[in-house]
């Protein structure tokens, strides 16, 4: 890119034009010591060209080479520091006219909470500031608890304060749902629908209990109808807002959880891909794509004779909550651990390391998970082997080509190709039927 970017380079940046006071913290005290102080100087630059619409007019690499004080190879490599910590994502057009521009899509650094829950992120941290002053900052940053034994809470909850005219609510709903549905994550879970069956039940939920709700949608695919049943069995005589907990235990009573009705597709979006793949990876991809990351556990687990733990299905609602990665790519993730790498469990540190390496990596689709997964192995083939390894036959050597410095799962015995792939097929089967249901 340093080749092919010059200074005539026209930019347009998108993104929040204004950083509240956590955000700049977070920036100055727990970033900068990964990404330099020439790539917060390129954050903060590219932030300040932003206007309050979100977007910056078209601008010269010149213009911002000045601003941030630093030459062209400084600036490429001050902004890949910030691609691979995910502050920034650059995106590569072509005009006829003005020839090669580049879009900047700025992305907001992780509060402190959030960053120090991420052990990738806290390592890199300790690894630049040492050790004494990486503790301070966890003072620093930590939350400061209170005693609630000998207290009694008297916050109010929403109804208490105000009155809700039901009448003219429901003559906004039209013009409410429209502006919802324009700020929504594209999903197949229609959330209009969603709030309609709620009303029968007279809740209304705060925005933190949609954001956690969207989690539990997407760890266990629940359609509309069901996932507003168990939150009004879940809200049911409670006076302090949705019991999470309660909703919790009653979903994972489900032996099966309900897989929202999908047509059939075909197997890979990509026909000119299709010979990449074996067939039983074609139905892993287009099944992962459908299936909810706790079905796809639970397919797993019961080919193999065993069962899931409530440490694990706990581990992927934080990962699905931290909104890295789609839940396709998640179930590339668990076939990998346990069926590639044949781990009994998924371990907490693993499936983080893996999850922070491929959210990094920009790694999307499940198509690209495997793709990657390939990739990787091949640096460990030697080069007398002329045929590629296939993703079903991994018997031997390191799965993942990751950091050094995370600590992998215990050892186990490998699968060999054959039983391997006996299991993949089984599962591919198990999953259609899943998906059929």
């Amino acid at each position: 890119m340093a080749e092919e970017l010059k200074p005539s380079t026209f930019y347009t940046v998108y993104g929040e034009p204004q950083l509240d006071q956590s955000k700049q913290n977070a920036l100055l005290y727990l970033y900068q010591p990964i990404v330099g102080s020439v790539a917060l100087s390129l954050y903060l630059t590219l932030v300040s060209d932003i206007t309050l619409e979100g977007k910056s007019p078209s601008l010269m690499h010149t213009d911002l080479l000045a601003a941030v004080d630093t030459g062209l190879m400084n600036l490429v490599k001050a902004r890949e520091h910030l691609e691979g910590i995910g502050l920034l994502e650059a995106y590569e057009k072509t005009d006829d006219e003005i020839g090669m521009s580049l879009i900047y899509q700025l992305r907001l650094p992780l509060g402190p909470e959030k960053f120090f829950q991420d052990p990738l992120m806290a390592y890199l941290l300790m690894d630049k500031v040492g050790k004494r002053r990486y503790e301070r900052l966890v003072e620093r940053y930590k939350p400061k608890n209170f005693d609630r034994e000998s207290i009694k809470k008297i916050t109010k909850r929403f109804r208490d304060v105000y009155r809700l005219d039901e009448t003219a609510f429901t003559s906004y709903s039209e013009a409410l749902e429209q502006t919802q549905e324009e700020f929504a994550d594209r999903s197949d879970f229609d959330w209009s629908l969603f709030t309609q069956q709620l009303k029968r039940f007279s809740l209304v939920l705060t925005f933190e209990e949609r954001e956690k709700l969207q989690t539990f949608q997407t760890l266990y695919g629940l359609n509309e109808l069901d996932l507003a049943e168990f939150v009004a069995k879940a809200s049911a005589g409670e006076r302090a807002g949705l019991n999470f907990n309660y909703l919790r235990q009653l979903i994972n009573k489900e032996k099966r959880p309900k897989v929202s009705a999908a047509p059939k597709q075909a197997l890979t979006e990509n026909p000119s891909s299709a010979s990449n793949f074996s067939p039983q990876e074609l139905e892993i991809i287009a099944q992962s794509k459908k299936i909810a990351p706790v079905t796809f556990l639970r397919a797993i687990k019961r080919e193999k004779g065993g069962f899931e733990t409530n440490t694990e299905v706990r581990l992927l609602e934080e990962l699905i909550g931290r909104n890295l990665l789609p839940k396709s790519v998640i179930n590339i993730i668990i076939n990998y651990i346990l069926v590639i790498q044949n781990q009994a469990v998924i371990n907490a540190n693993y499936l983080n390391a893996i999850a922070n390496d491929w959210a990094q990596k920009k790694i999307s689709t499940p198509e690209e998970a495997i793709t990657h997964v390939r990739e990787n192995n091949q640096k460990l083939v030697r080069k007398s082997q002329a045929s590629r390894p296939n993703y079903q036959k991994r018997g031997t050597g390191r799965k993942e080509a990751l950091p050094e410095h995370i600590k992998q799962p215990p050892k186990e015995t490998k699968l060999t190709p054959e039983k391997e792939a006996e299991l993949n097929r089984k599962l591919a089967e198990y999953l259609n039927k899943e998906g059929d249901d």
